[in-house]
């Protein structure tokens, strides 16, 4: 499971509850860009929303922007991200979108009209600034946090991968099936690396291992863990290969 060391142990406890052993292999660092405070220019705007698509873009804001954002409405991606903007002071009604392609394309009916304020990392998916700017909207995109890949496999994974000790691989964002791949060739482990199910969240997220080869790749029905979780239920997944 590739996923960063606190969100990686939260999954590894819902494995563990279905039966399964859990082997944490975190390949991005997640890090604060200026302490997740916002440049003072930004400060002085005024804005009618807040657009999110990752929950480390509001866990990682400082105390003075939560409370100058607190009651907005938020336009988020992902249950993590609506449950993140309700614990620093946003609203969320409605459904969180499932991708941000999915919420760029609903930016015209649902976002308020005036100023937007749009929290992201700083290696992000283009639809919703793109979406943004075709409609002509006015907004301030602040980078909160980055996501530095690793340099290497953790030990113990690179282990268990020589051995064929792993039976199943957990991608949740592309950049990290990406850094799979590129940190598996760097180790000449990259045939190995591929043998394991290589489990996806979206299309999005399996196009990297399908480029290199991958030949058994699967991808959720729908871009939500428990979605992800239950191909591991289905030991052939044929229907959900990507297409």
């Amino acid at each position: 499971m590739l996923r960063p060391e606190a969100v990686g142990a939260r999954t590894a406890r819902a494995l563990a509850r279905r039966g399964h052993k859990a082997l944490l292999a975190p390949l991005l660092e997640i890090a604060p860009v200026r302490d997740g405070s916002l440049p003072a220019a930004r400060r002085r705007q005024t804005h009618g929303a807040v657009i999110a698509a990752s929950p480390h873009a509001l866990a990682l804001l400082d105390a003075e922007t939560r409370v100058r954002i607190a009651g907005l409405l938020a336009l988020v991606v992902g249950t993590r991200t609506a449950h993140a903007a309700r614990k620093v002071g946003l609203r969320t009604p409605g459904r969180a979108y499932r991708t941000a392609g999915e919420l760029a394309a609903s930016l015209a009916e649902r976002a308020p009209r005036g100023r937007l304020l749009y929290l992201a990392g700083r290696d992000r998916r283009p639809e919703i600034e793109r979406a943004l700017r075709r409609e002509g909207r006015s907004f301030d995109l602040v980078e909160v946090y980055a996501a530095t890949i690793l340099p290497a496999f953790p030990p113990e994974a690179a282990k268990a991968l020589r051995r064929g000790e792993v039976d199943a691989v957990l991608h949740y964002s592309a950049r990290s099936a990406s850094a799979y791949v590129a940190l598996a060739k760097a180790k000449r482990l990259l045939q190995r690396a591929l043998a394991p199910r290589q489990l996806c969240l979206s299309q999005a997220v399996a196009a990297p291992l399908v480029e290199v080869g991958a030949s058994r790749v699967e991808v959720a029905g729908a871009p939500s863990e428990a979605s992800l979780l239950r191909l591991l239920a289905d030991p052939i997944g044929l229907s959900r290969r990507p297409a």
